[in-house]
């Protein structure tokens, strides 16, 4: 519950004093006096704080009523109603100056009384809250290094408040020339600024303010135009922001620059590697092909004189070569991956898958092998690139269940997540999920290849595809207990 109001009474006359007295308690407030002259006004004043003065023109001492009112609203900011049966013109002037918060003409009714009280307490309390909003608006405005703006186009001038004030060399508060501020914009910000004030709107415009690019300071401004024409607004200063914004793009420019050195530079470089590839390619296939050439020549033209054993390595010799010849074909296709552009379509990779198994069946006909292929899985890429992606599984999936009878070897399709997914699973030997990492490595083998053969190439391009169509791919096997693996198209 709130305390009473509590309300001095400075009255020289005693009977109309207590009157006012007794009418003000029985209303419900607190009252403080009377009191007949100035300096016993000011001492209750000081002890009591109260919350509003009822003041009589004519008291005692030597400030009249309408004097000690302007000293008690200037140093106490107390409201003040004023008590007079004078109603002449100077008088009321005199006490208009003071700006108090009524009158009350003697005599009046206990109505006037209490409506005039009320309102004046009212009134004071809705100023106090406004001061504090200006109080705190003034700090946020502060904080924030804003101002007001007021422009009046037609008439060339402006007005700026606070820190945007002084940042542009203009008095605080003041109306000042506009050409003053112009002369501080930068002329590139100068024509269009001035275009704004013509059709009367300023949203979120940046100035900057200075000559060169050594020390420049940036203003925002946002204001609208009322029905006289001034634009009036906010300005703050912006200079933080704006030079961190250009820091960022300049870091963000030469980032770009060293992007396009750097990408240069790796574009030189493949092409060397490239070049380098097809010559060493072509330097190595043609003693290999001699070397091949020649054993098989020396075995058919001396190979009764060279004898069992002599044949025998007269085969390796011709065995390696040609494996040395694929291998250097695989490094060739590795290596063209990452250059060869896609030239993506609807596929259906079951299609594909089938066309591998038969190409795989005709090769080792007396395997006992069950295929269980989808009957469609659609999928968009590039025709070639993705069918070695299904060759080399399928291939992967053929050779490590080549101990298993019957082998089983998958390939399905499903949805997940809204993206296709391809898997092929075999039931063969397996791997070791610990060198999970290792499986797409180039030349990495999880097994014996005198067992298994290969060069272990075929996943890992098999996995370059893959990326190079936005997808991903990953195995999951246990040893002696068959592999999956799992690939998207990135579709």
């Amino acid at each position: 519950m709130r305390n009473p109001a509590k309300i001095l009474i400075v009255e020289d006359e005693g009977i109309v004093a207590f009157n006012l007295q007794q009418r003000l308690q029985q209303l419900g407030y607190k009252v403080i006096g009377p009191a007949e002259s100035d300096t016993e006004s000011l001492a209750l004043v000081a002890s009591e704080r109260p919350d509003l003065v009822l003041m009589d023109i004519h008291i005692k001492g030597e400030l009249d009523g309408i004097d000690l009112a302007g000293l008690l609203g200037r140093d106490y900011q107390l409201p003040i109603v004023y008590l007079t049966a004078y109603s002449e013109d100077a008088t009321l002037e005199r006490a208009r100056h003071t700006r108090p918060y009524g009158y009350l003409i003697k005599p009046f009714s206990e109505r006037e009384l209490h409506a005039t009280v009320q309102m004046a307490l009212e009134r004071h309390e809705v100023q106090r809250a406004l001061a504090a909003n200006q109080t705190l608006l003034e700090q946020a405005m502060s904080a924030a290094e804003m101002g007001f703006v007021r422009i009046r186009p037609q008439a060339g001038s402006i007005r700026m408040s606070g820190e945007p004030a002084a940042l542009a060399a203009l008095p605080d508060d003041q109306d000042k020339p506009l050409s003053d501020f112009l002369s501080r914009v930068s002329p590139t910000d100068r024509e269009q600024f001035l275009s704004d004030c013509e059709q009367g709107v300023l949203r979120r415009r940046t100035l900057k303010l200075g000559e060169t690019d050594d020390f420049l300071h940036w203003l925002q401004l946002d204001a609208a135009s009322n029905d006289e024409g001034l634009l009036q607004g906010v300005a703050q200063n912006v200079s933080e922001r704006e030079a961190a914004r250009a820091a960022l793009q300049r870091s963000h420019d030469l980032l770009e620059e060293r992007v396009r050195e750097r990408t240069e530079a790796l574009r030189l470089h493949m092409r060397e590697i490239e070049s380098f590839s097809h010559s060493a390619a072509h330097d190595l296939r043609s003693p290999i092909r001699a070397i091949a050439g020649l054993s098989h020549l020396l075995d058919e033209s001396h190979g009764e004189a060279l004898g069992d054993e002599g044949r025998a390595l007269l085969g390796r010799i011709g065995h390696s070569a040609r494996r040395m010849a694929e291998l250097v074909d695989a490094l060739l296709g590795l290596a063209k991956l990452s250059n060869t552009p896609l030239n993506p379509e609807p596929l259906d990779l079951a299609e594909m898958a089938r066309e591998v198994q038969q190409s795989l069946i005709e090769t080792e006909p007396t395997r006992h092998v069950q295929f269980r292929i989808a009957p469609s899985a659609p999928g968009y890429g590039d025709r070639p690139l993705v069918r070695s992606v299904i060759e080399n599984l399928l291939r992967n999936a053929w050779k490590f269940s080549r101990d298993r009878d019957p082998a089983v070897i998958e390939f399905c399709a499903e949805t997940r997540d809204g993206r296709t997914v391809y898997h092929v699973r075999d039931n063969g030997c397996g791997f070791d999920s610990r060198q999970h990492d290792k499986i797409f490595a180039a030349f990495h083998r999880l097994h014996d290849d005198r067992q298994f053969g290969g060069f272990g190439l075929g996943l890992s391009i098999a996995q370059r595809i893959v990326v190079r169509h936005g997808g991903e791919i990953q195995a999951e096997s246990e040893i002696d207990r068959g592999a999956t693996f799992y690939f998207t198209l990135g579709h």
